[in-house]
């Protein structure tokens, strides 16, 4: 009996290795895919920053930013997004998502060596059509990777790259073109003298080509895991696609519309807060980069890190549609502080606005990631994510920037930007969350038949 005892006993402790190697290795995937959304969110945001630098250099005018920061960008993530989504649903995601790494990167630098609208223009489309694979790719990998009912907490470090790499493009870009600034002319082959703006760019675009390297040589494609009918028709062809969307049209329609409304306030709030921080309170560049990045960086992360305990929490009190309720609540509490913000009297107080704001903010965003996993069969999960980007882009992100460029152009003045920002916070944020609040049903009787078709 001992001899048996001993290979039993080894048997167990070998299989509590491979168990606990299974486990790190699943963390490690999430802490690859955060740290490449880290430099494309990194590379999508640093724009925002430069906006006055680059103005002065190229002689632009606010409304050609404002295209800049949403319709080149959101143009081409959409065009590429729906193809691409459904391409990670059916071909090998990490080889996909390596190459769009590479390439987003790549037309980062790019943008650095444009020299009129037009070259900037084909720079952001280049980044929006390598991105636009990055959150379809990750939130497919990591529903692999963990079961249905777990997935919320690492989604939810994944979406860390959201906010730690639009934090670090500020407090770098600002920090970047002091540094470059300070070095005085600088000569690199193709120009005579080197403006810091396309400093920057090249020092945050090339970083990623690392990191398409590391991605490909060290992930895994991980295996699908098909749960149920509708994840076996929604494999089968395209026609299972419409079926199960005509089946849920009502589910998708509300979530969607609330995420793609707030939407027109979040990119407006990328493309100018800070501009507006420099212009309204006078701030050097590197001072604004520094307290907006970091109010975006910490009150981001803490935002993303609340989604688990918070939908736990109304979870174990019965309430199914959780996600959607989260959503509701967090735009609630951010309606005023979102709106008066810009208004505020001073810088500081304004930054404390806007830290409430990017709290509920990060916890909106990284919420409706977890909603499109919790409610998607797993074949169709790139395809959902990429439409649900895709709509916040052809939407918000196209023009929640320009209604502001817009409007600072011809009504407020570029100096009183704060009113354009102000007055979008104001529209946008309450109908989001009416919106959402509708949301409430089709996700609840989601949740129940998942629940139903499980037992």
């Amino acid at each position: 009996m001992k001899p048996a005892l001993r290979r039993n006993s080894r048997g167990k402790n070998l299989k509590s290795v491979e168990d606990k190697r299974r486990v790190v290795y699943r963390w490690y995937v999430v802490a690859v895919l955060m740290a490449v959304s880290v430099l494309g969110y990194i590379d999508r945001l640093v724009l925002g920053f430069l906006v006055d630098p680059i103005k002065a250099d190229l002689a632009l005018s606010d409304t050609q930013m404002g295209v800049l920061t949403g319709v080149a960008f959101a143009l081409f993530y959409v065009i590429m997004g729906l193809p691409l989504g459904r391409w990670i649903d059916t071909g090998r995601r990490v080889g996909i998502l390596s190459f769009c790494v590479a390439l987003w990167s790549f037309m980062t630098a790019a943008c650095g060596a444009a020299v009129n609208f037009l070259a900037l223009f084909i720079g952001r489309m280049g980044v929006a059509s390598g991105e636009a694979a990055l959150n379809p790719a990750a939130v497919s990998i990591i529903s692999d990777l963990f079961p249905r009912d777990r997935s919320a907490l690492p989604i939810s470090f994944f979406s860390l790259g959201i906010y730690i790499g639009g934090g670090l493009a500020l407090i770098l870009g600002g920090q970047l073109i002091d540094l470059f600034n300070q070095m005085g002319t600088v000569t690199l082959p193709g120009f005579d003298e080197v403006s810091a703006w396309r400093l920057v760019f090249f020092a945050v675009g090339l970083p990623g080509i690392v990191a398409a390297v590391l991605l490909f040589v060290t992930v895994r494609e991980p295996e699908r895991r098909l749960q149920g009918e509708a994840d076996q028709a929604a494999a089968a062809s395209m026609t299972g696609v419409f079926v199960f969307l005509g089946e849920q049209r009502r589910l998708y329609f509300w979530l969607f519309g609330g995420t793609l409304t707030f939407g027109f306030y979040l990119y407006a709030v990328i493309g100018w807060y800070p501009a507006m921080l420099m212009r309204t309170y006078g701030l050097e560049p590197g001072d604004a980069a520094l307290g907006y990045g970091l109010v975006y960086l910490v009150f981001g992360v803490a935002g993303a890190l609340s989604v688990s305990p918070l939908k736990g929490m109304l979870k174990r009190r019965g309430v199914d549609e959780a996600a959607v309720v989260l959503c509701f609540s967090a735009m609630l509490v951010m309606a005023l502080p979102a709106a008066l913000g810009p208004l505020a009297p001073s810088a500081w107080l304004c930054l404390a606005c806007f830290a409430l704001t990017k709290y509920c903010w990060a916890l909106t965003i990284t919420t409706a990631f977890v909603a499109i996993a919790e409610v998607t069969p797993n074949t169709l999960r790139g395809l959902m994510t990429s439409v649900f980007m895709a709509a916040m882009n052809v939407t918000g992100g196209a023009l929640g920037a320009v209604i502001v460029g817009v409007l600072s152009d011809n009504v407020f003045g570029p100096e009183n930007i704060r009113y354009a920002l102000s007055l979008n916070a104001a529209v946008f944020v309450p109908l989001a969350a009416v919106l959402f609040f509708v949301a409430r049903k089709p996700y609840r009787q989601r949740m129940a038949a998942l629940r139903a078709q499980s037992a």
